[in-house]
């Protein structure tokens, strides 16, 4: 199709009943092998058009999500035997996977009956898996600032209780986590400062700011809390 003299390309169109069926065998590939990769191949479709349902459909993001708490848990009560310290394809979906939901590196290893240390070598030799570490983490911590904020600006229900009943709840916010969030993101502005100007002698001297660039930060300093 061509509009406005440029040729403007389409996804694949599926009639409403295929999509339900391909959303299926999405979630039954993701439960049973914990892998986006073998999710969009049972349902015969991309990366991206998994993330165009998750972001459109809410009822298969809820599901989604389900069956990812879910594949977590059975793993981290059930991990996986010795084979499990291996760099295989499966393991390396199942740590990613962890490391996207915001698991710590302990946790993700955990899963796979691994210690971190073994998981944090595979990237040594293997710069996509590197790159795609990467991106996981960086969208486990987007998940956890992202629930920092719900609970910060939108609060959460705590029960109130009366005679050991729950009478009602009441909506709690956290001004603490409200200031630590304003203060990450504008730091110019509501970060606290205190810079001593005046020479430690107490003679003259001038003072000299200078800008340095920070350094990539090493694996284990992008790791999020547990």
């Amino acid at each position: 199709m061509t509009v406005g003299g440029g040729l403007m390309t389409k996804e694949p169109q599926f009639d409403s009943s295929e999509t339900e069926e391909n959303k299926r065998k999405a979630l039954e590939a993701l439960d049973s092998r914990g892998s986006r990769h073998d999710a969009a191949t049972a349902a015969d479709v991309s990366l991206k058009t998994l993330d165009d349902w998750r972001r459109r459909d809410a009822e298969f993001a809820a599901d989604w999500d389900a069956t990812i708490d879910r594949v977590m848990t059975r793993l981290r009560e059930h991990p996986l035997d010795d084979k499990g310290l291996k760099a295989t394809d499966e393991n390396k979906e199942i740590v990613l996977a962890m490391l996207s939901n915001g698991a710590a590196y302990a946790a993700a290893a955990a899963a796979i009956g691994a210690h971190r240390r073994t998981i944090m070598k595979w990237s040594d030799n293997d710069e996509e898996f590197a790159q795609r570490w990467r991106d996981a983490v960086e969208e486990g911590i987007d998940r956890l600032e992202q629930e920092a904020i719900r609970r910060a600006r939108d609060g959460v229900k705590r029960p109130v209780f009366y005679m050991g009943n729950i009478v009602g709840y009441v909506q709690e916010y956290s001004d603490s986590l409200l200031s630590f969030l304003l203060e990450a993101k504008r730091p110019a502005v509501y970060r606290a400062r205190n810079i001593n100007v005046m020479p430690p002698d107490g003679g003259d001297g001038v003072l000299e700011i200078r800008w340095k660039e920070p350094e990539s930060p090493r694996p284990e300093a992008l790791e999020a809390p547990p």
